[in-house]
């Protein structure tokens, strides 16, 4: 009998500089924030993530970048974050090339074209049904998604692999893109659902436009996934508004029996509220803005010794009220921040910002 080792891709990049310890240097530094670091005797560093290992190597003429990982898109990225990071950190006017896998012009491992198969109206929610190819890789590795957004009428030409590792549009023309989380997922059938909030004084800002005039047979793009996973634990503490709510579906739908879970939940009223199915024992209180209820006030109401040990707080929600919960976090229940995966996906008074993750 044979035993087979699992696939590995690989691809390699000389960066052409003047100071390639520097460059290495520097690399390490910004990248050591998000993976693991390390040098070896021989004067190699070492960086590695769930995406994979990529080799930082002096050699006559520059940096080399040996790259590698168990599945193409975790390579794929692996490139796109080097380039991007060589580019910003090096000299000016580097031209990239990579060889090995994902060849220039091949199609990007981690997108996706996907046609509208069907559009409902939840709450301030546009709920779109998405179908597409190949969705595997969306069940690992992030809840979350890009979707690039053509304007109307466009159609639109999409992205491949370019030279440097990075995406190359064709038309020399990237559509307005938006971050959402795939509030269901079912492989076997190619399909996703995403809620889109309608903003009230925002129907300008492309994502809310989209999700306004999105018929069945549009298309648009879809990248990832990433972000959003949870640590193991047995008890969690959840934050959310209605921009955080698709992704504490998804957790509680997908949430294993034996977990304990505290959601908390602002809401304009109670036409917004869902249903939120999970095997584990969820505790979720609806918080109602129309009531003065707010995210901070309940988190303010949760002492010092409330939360079992262990516990892991998740929030997805405005600037302010993130920036509340997380100084109670560490102020008041005095939890690591590795326990802690707190975002603000949005910030008051500023229309169309994307995600920006802060722990």
């Amino acid at each position: 009998m044979t035993l087979h080792e699992p696939a590995r891709f690989f691809a390699n990049l000389l960066v052409p500089t003047s100071d390639p310890v520097g460059l290495r240097g520097r690399l390490a530094e910004h990248l050591g924030r998000h993976a693991r670091c390390e040098t070896t005797e021989t004067g190699e560093v070492l960086l590695s993530s769930e995406l994979g290992l990529s080799r930082l190597t002096l050699e006559a003429g520059g940096l080399r970048i040996a790259a590698e990982s168990g599945d193409p898109t975790g390579l794929a990225y692996i490139k796109m974050i080097m380039a991007d990071h060589v580019l910003e950190l090096g000299e000016a006017g580097l031209a990239l090339h990579w060889t090995g896998a994902g060849a220039s012009g091949s199609p990007l491992p981690f997108f996706r074209a996907m046609t509208v198969t069907g559009v409902a109206t939840v709450g301030r929610f546009r709920r779109l049904t998405l179908r597409g190819d190949d969705l595997g890789r969306f069940a690992e590795g992030g809840l979350h998604v890009r979707l690039l957004l053509p304007a109307e009428g466009v159609r639109q030409r999409w992205p491949v692999t370019g030279d440097d590792g990075r995406p190359f549009w064709p038309d020399g023309n990237p559509p307005p893109a938006r971050v959402y989380t795939l509030r269901r997922l079912d492989v076997a059938a190619g399909e996703v659902e995403i809620d889109m909030l309608l903003h009230a004084s925002h129907h300008d800002a492309p994502g809310a436009a989209f999700a306004e005039r999105a018929r069945p047979g549009d298309v648009v793009g879809m990248t990832g996934p990433g972000g959003g996973d949870l640590p193991e634990a047995t008890d969690y503490l959840l934050f959310a508004d209605e921009t955080g709510l698709p992704a504490v579906v998804r957790m509680l739908a997908e949430m294993p029996a034996g977990r304990r879970v505290r959601a908390f939940v602002e809401i304009e009223d109670e036409d917004d509220r869902q249903a939120l199915p999970s095997v584990a024992a969820a505790e979720v209180t609806w918080l109602y803005r129309r009531d003065g209820a707010r995210l901070e006030t309940a988190a303010a109401s949760i002492g010092a010794g409330d939360l079992p040990p262990g516990t892991v707080v998740w929030g997805g929600m405005e600037h302010a009220a993130r920036r509340a919960v997380f100084r109670r976090a560490v102020d008041v229940w005095e939890l690591p921040r590795d326990r802690l995966r707190l975002a603000s996906y949005w910030r008051r008074g500023q229309a169309g910002t994307d995600h920006h993750h802060d722990d």
